[in-house]
């Protein structure tokens, strides 16, 4: 899972929100064939390993961490990154290395 570039974006953009100032100056990107600066949405400890590719791997769509994607000119965080949030996403989902019932640490950690 990558950070999409600017065209990919305006696959939908060219419909969705055309006239908004922020997909204007992504239009302007693709045109020019630039990349986005992207800017974190989420921050993890350093000690925390999370990886975009195992969970789109798993199936989770962008929209169920980063909402409507298509339809707005910022993101924000949406989800709760902390510990108790992720045990429970993977409580709900059923997923993550469980050992005899616990769970193990270095799923997540080094």
């Amino acid at each position: 899972m990558g950070i999409e570039k600017a065209d990919s974006c305006m696959d939908c953009h060219k419909k969705v929100k055309p006239d908004s100032a922020a997909i204007k100056q992504l239009s302007l990107l693709a045109k020019k064939k630039r990349d986005v600066a992207w800017v974190p949405v989420y921050h993890v400890p350093s000690f925390v390993r999370f990886s975009h590719s195992s969970h789109a791997g798993a199936g989770v769509h962008c929209d169920e961490c980063h909402g409507p994607v298509p339809t707005r000119d910022e993101l924000f965080p949406e989800k709760d990154m902390s510990q108790k949030g992720c045990l429970a996403c993977h409580a709900q989902y059923h997923v993550g290395a469980r050992i005899d019932g616990g769970i193990n640490c270095f799923f997540c950690h080094d």
